[in-house]
């Protein structure tokens, strides 16, 4: 058997203010793809460990993938799938296994997933194509008809992807293999909820994802997929969802999506959250920190996270902290090569005059104006050994670490999210012996961050991913938005 094997991923943000050209994507052609892969716990290290044990012959394709961020040009897109495409050309295979986001768009066309994988269907003909899909994603109906299986992550914070890949192959095994005969089906909930709700351990989509695993104990059903949607793509289709996986029965799988969706809308109030305003946030972590806790207090800039198409520095929470001045405390990861870049002029142990943040867009605050100490200056190439980056090494490019009064700010002249602690160590600082910390990040610090802290306040603080969506002016969505 000669399996194809590639990947499109990108989330997309509508009202993010970071554009998406060609040169902001990452991509590796062909046997490329398996560079810094292979053996990890990631999408393809998954692929590869079963495709070793049932014995197949790799076709790689294409890899592309760019930071959450705006929509992305259709000429970037069509190169993307012209390519997939050609390389898909090179032999003729017997299955296609894909990796994708599942809710990113392209300027003129709502769903590029669906039509890249038409286009995989039109090339191999019917044979089966098995997609992994991010919990976020925005599905359609075309896209699920376009899957032979489809396997969205189970966990939010995202520390299954290995497994869904691993389930996912060994699914395809068994269609290759003849012992089941994939069918899917979707359904869309209409409810479109903030992304601060849905985490999978508690609340609403802990509740949908106990029923999805009831369904998929039924004999015949093979995967239930809860997607709890990505709902800063303004299109028709954004919202909750599900996709389900079974054996010849696609009535089966059509019921399981929508009593799972009909679920969803009983208990939509679940999904409400009322975050404080940045004073208030403050206010709360000086009260908890008067208790003298063993662990730092969080603050998470979750408007601002870069993985929801977020600047990655915007400036309002931490112009509070600065002002609060609270000993040891310390904020990451600020997305700003130039003071990065005067950071390294400066040196070590020199102070300067900077100006921090609020470069991408004005609408979300000012450059901060501060006189700060460089205390680090390194590379940028971080092995994230937490729940999520599992042994994967990140490359935020060169980074820096600058002292203002009483906090430590970590740049980076490439835009990440802070997903783990490995971050904070990367430049000398042991988070778990600060007392006050800020990340930019929307709910994946969670799985690294959780045991190091004694408390967690989500503030709602300016910024392109912000949790109420009453800020944004939507135009096309069909969904009901869950928010204050």
């Amino acid at each position: 058997m000669r399996i194809a094997y590639g990947g499109v991923v990108h989330e997309t943000n509508a009202f993010s203010p970071i554009k998406t050209p060609l040169g902001a994507w990452e991509i590796a052609l062909g046997d490329d793809i398996w560079t810094d892969t292979d053996g990890s716990k990631t999408n393809a290290g998954g692929f590869l460990e079963i495709a070793r044990r049932e014995g197949w012959e790799i076709l790689p394709t294409i890899m592309a993938s760019a930071g959450p961020s705006a929509p992305t040009d259709g000429e970037t897109f069509g190169w993307i799938k012209a390519s997939l495409i050609a390389q898909l050309k090179r032999q003729p295979v017997d299955a296609m296994f894909l990796s994708m986001h599942g809710a990113m768009l392209v300027e003129g066309l709502d769903d590029p997933e669906g039509e890249l994988l038409g286009a995989i269907r039109q090339t191999i003909g019917d044979k089966p194509v098995v997609v992994t899909l991010d919990l976020h994603a925005n599905n359609t109906e075309y896209k699920a008809a376009m899957s032979d299986a489809v396997f969205g992550y189970d966990t939010n914070p995202h520390v299954d992807i290995y497994e869904r890949a691993v389930e996912a192959a060994e699914c395809l095994a068994d269609i290759l293999n003849k012992k089941v005969d994939a069918v899917t089906a979707y359904a869309h909930s209409g409810i479109m909820p903030p992304t601060i709700t849905m985490l999978t351990g508690t609340g609403a989509m802990e509740k949908l994802f106990k029923r999805a695993k009831r369904w998929e104990s039924v004999p015949n059903m093979i995967n239930v997929s809860v997607f709890g949607g990505f709902p800063f793509c303004d299109v028709p289709h954004a919202g909750l969802n599900v996709i389900a996986t079974a054996n010849k029965d696609r009535g089966l799988a059509q019921a399981a999506c929508a009593d799972i969706c009909a679920l969803a809308r009983s208990i939509k109030e679940d999904f409400l959250a009322e975050l404080p305003d940045v004073e208030t946030a403050v206010v709360q972590a000086r009260t908890l920190l008067a208790q003298d806790p063993p662990l730092p207090v969080l603050l998470a800039d979750v408007a601002d996270n870069p993985g929801g198409g977020g600047s990655g520095d915007t400036t309002t929470l931490l112009r509070a902290l600065i002002e609060a001045n609270v000993p040891r405390t310390a904020a990451a990861l600020l997305w700003d090569a130039q003071t990065v870049e005067t950071a390294i002029r400066t040196g070590v142990g020199n102070s300067a005059d900077f100006s921090v943040g609020g470069k991408a867009h004005s609408g979300y605050g000012p450059p901060i104006r501060a006189h700060a100490t460089v205390k680090a200056i390194a590379d940028g190439k971080i092995r994230l050994t937490g729940p999520l980056g599992r042994g994967a090494t990140w490359d935020v490019g060169p980074c820096a670490r600058i002292e203002a009064g009483n906090v430590q700010i970590l740049l980076s002249s490439r835009r990440f999210p802070c997903l783990e602690a490995d971050i904070f160590r990367h430049l000398g600082i042991e988070p778990a012996q600060q007392r006050l910390i800020m990340v930019k990040s929307r709910g994946h610090f969670r799985a690294s961050f959780e045991p190091l802290c004694s408390a967690i306040i989500e503030v709602d603080a300016p910024g392109a991913a912000n949790q109420n969506l009453s800020l944004y002016p939507y135009k096309r969505v069909k969904a009901q938005p869950i928010s204050k």
